[in-house]
């Protein structure tokens, strides 16, 4: 560790070199400021004048003196709404009001005064006059200011939404699963870069899983005071970020009281069928569901002038209905098996295209076609029979379909829950002139359920997203900054940040060894993290369009389960401004210590089988993936299963060899700029 701190050290220091030539830096990534040349009428600068910059909500003022070339910069100001007076004796008072202040943001405003009498006059102007032109800085960025923020109809109240306004941003056609990001981070390539490119920011902190690439916390909207998307030329101290930076304001209180509050509410009372999975003219095949989103805001101040408290809180009830479509086997299937007559296929033969459907013996190694398409009982596993006689219930429930009822013949409505909380509170204090502090702490917890298809079978979910589990995270954010005058040409500012990313996410049957009970020898060790179902990833019939899919897994029911993700960063940031003439030189460093430990289930523990109709088929040609399930006794199911994964084989290589699947990592990370 010495050694690396020692190299971090020349690193540093060389770092500090190169910054000596760069071009003026005045806005910092919390702060802002207004900067600008005092001049007469006649174009002659005017040193010595009086430069005061007062908050108009929090009554907090700043002063500084224009130096002997007119030009003055008043810095490290906390984002908002500023007034700015000029004096100098024997000219008029010079007023500007309302000056808009974003974090990392520079307002130019220059100044002419008139000469005046011995009493003097005051001239006030509007910040409409204040030119729009950026010209301390050539970041390419895009700012949302509060009303903005509050105003825009952004998508689900969700502020990584904005990111959509921007040119050249894309929502990707797919998404991490709701028990992986319940927070409901949005994922979207700006520029043609990654999604993980993104760096979130709150608060000057950052905001960010270091694996998923997605937002820890997702503030509510109504706790933004500003979002900066920076997508090109960001600062060196951003040196995290490819695609774009994304910094999040918090608000703050004033000497005013204020408050909000807000419910969203939506029900599927309101929502069309959808004609592929839901009977048109009959209501009750419209799953119910309601979302209520609901929430508030307080602030206002604790010491007139000085500290200044701002509390935020936003709450998700939640109750979510799909439709589901699967392919069972027909009812003849089901009931020919399970009377030990042998396995009758016939319906298939007559149903499917011509050329399918006919199923072969293969175990000679020459493929020989079954009597009447029925395998006789000696050879039907009973493994299969177990599956049949869960799905028993089901299968005699189906209705409708293609190919004579035999593809997307069931159907069948179900829920499942989201709960989630999300508070913040935040508290600034004005020192004095030379120093202010701030500290904010911000809390998500969620809870995420949903039922499946089969009991017993498990199958697609019916929660979010076609999720089928049961998951629960809880995500913390914190930050702390301060910042120092030393003098009018020397400043410092420290943030400290913490974020902590926390999921558990577990099947619906994972305590159960419900593989061991359909007969699957290995399902199920006895580990709590191999219990429930396998998966059964079942190939579509020839002609249909709908795949059967039991069992558990990731990409059954969108539950990477059971998943265990813990992960933490601690960071500190510290800048130092030094002005130098009309320019200032900025150094810093970001230090960040990360432990990330993730062990995910992107292959069920359980086992995973995907089955085909090869075994059955002639060559390639004909079979039926219901008849090759069927045939797999224990003893040949891997061989009838195109491809399997043992639950021991697989925990195996997960804990011992499979850095693609498990990981934990203790990072030191230091950026310089």
């Amino acid at each position: 560790m010495t050694k690396h701190l020692r190299a971090a050290f020349y690193v540093a220091l060389l770092a500090i070199g190169c910054m000596l030539t760069i071009a003026p830096a005045r806005a910092q990534s919390v702060y802002g400021s207004i900067f600008g040349t005092v001049a007469d009428t006649t174009g002659a600068v005017v040193p010595g004048a009086t430069v005061t910059v007062t908050d108009e909500a929090k009554g907090t003022v700043v002063t500084v003196v224009s130096n002997g070339t007119g030009d003055y910069n008043v810095s490290h100001l906390v984002p908002d709404t500023y007034d700015l007076k000029v004096e100098l004796k024997g000219f008029d008072t010079y007023i500007s009001k309302g000056i808009v202040v974003q974090a990392d943001v520079s307002p130019r405003v220059d100044i002419a005064l008139k000469v005046g009498g011995a009493g003097g006059e005051t001239v006030t102007v509007n910040a409409d006059t204040v030119p729009e032109l950026k010209t301390d800085r050539a970041d390419v960025s895009t700012v949302f200011n509060q009303q903005e923020v509050s105003d825009l109809p952004v998508g689900d109240q969700n502020f990584t939404n904005l990111q959509l306004l921007l040119p050249g941003a894309q929502l990707l056609g797919w998404s991490h699963a709701a028990d992986e990001n319940p927070q409901a981070s949005r994922q979207i390539q700006i520029d043609g870069q990654a999604f993980g490119g993104v760096a979130y920011e709150l608060d000057g902190t950052d905001n960010q899983d270091p694996i998923l690439g997605i937002v820890v916390v997702n503030p509510s909207m109504d706790s933004i005071t500003e979002t900066k998307i920076t997508t090109q030329n960001f600062d060196a101290e951003l040196g995290k970020a490819v695609s774009a930076v994304m910094a999040v304001q918090t608000k703050s209180g004033s000497n005013s009281f204020h408050g909000s509050a807000y419910d969203f509410r939506t029900s599927n009372a309101f929502l069309a069928r959808e004609p592929f999975t839901q009977h048109p003219g009959q209501f009750t095949d419209v799953p119910s569901g309601i979302k209520n989103k609901f929430g508030g805001s307080v602030g206002g101040k604790i010491i007139t002038d000085r500290l200044f408290f701002f509390g935020s809180y936003e709450g998700q009830r939640q109750r979510g209905g799909i439709s589901e479509l699967d392919t069972l086997p027909s009812k003849l299937v089901a009931t020919s098996c399970l009377s030990g007559n042998g396995c009758d296929f016939s319906e298939y033969l007559a149903n499917l295209p011509t050329g399918q459907g006919q199923i072969y013996d293969n175990r000679s190694g020459t493929p020989v076609a079954f009597a009447g398409n029925i395998i006789p009982n000696a050879l039907v596993s009973q493994e299969w029979k177990n599956i049949l006689t869960t799905l028993t219930p089901y299968i005699n429930a189906e209705s409708g379909g293609n190919l004579g009822g035999l593809d997307s013949n069931y159907r069948a409505n179900g829920g499942g829950g989201f709960n989630s909380d999300l508070w913040a509170v935040r508290v600034d204090d004005t020192i004095s002139q030379k120093q202010n502090a701030f500290v904010r702490f911000s809390r998500w917890t969620n809870t995420l359920s949903g039922g499946q298809l089969y009991t017993g079978l498990g199958g697609r979910g019916f929660g979010l997203g076609g999720y089928g589990g049961d998951s629960s995270s809880a995500d913390d954010s914190a930050s702390v900054g301060t910042d120092y005058i030393f003098n009018p040409k020397l400043i410092t500012d420290i943030r400290l940040g913490y974020l902590r990313y926390n999921i558990a996410d577990a099947k619906n049957d994972q305590t159960a060894d419900a593989g061991a009970a359909l007969g699957l020898a290995g399902a199920n060790t006895g580990d709590t993290t191999t219990g429930g179902l396998p998966a059964f990833n079942i190939s579509t019939l020839a002609g249909g369009s709908t795949q059967p899919l039991w069992g558990d897994g990731l990409n059954i029911s969108r539950c990477n389960c059971p998943l265990i993700e813990r992960e933490d960063q601690f960071q500190i940031v510290n800048n130092w401004t030094k002005v130098l003439g009309n320019h200032s030189i900025k150094v810093g460093a970001d230090l960040r210590y990360g432990r990330n430990l993730r062990v995910p289930s992107d292959t069920n523990r359980s086992g995973q089988y995907n089955i085909t109709a090869g075994p059955t088929s002639n060559k390639g040609a004909d079979g039926l993936p219901f008849a090759s399930l069927a045939l797999g006794d224990v003893a040949t199911f891997n061989r009838y299963a195109s491809t399997s994964t043992n639950a021991k084989e697989f925990q195996k290589r997960t804990f011992f060899y499979g850095q693609d699947t498990w990981r934990a990592t203790n990072k030191l990370t230091l950026n310089l700029g």
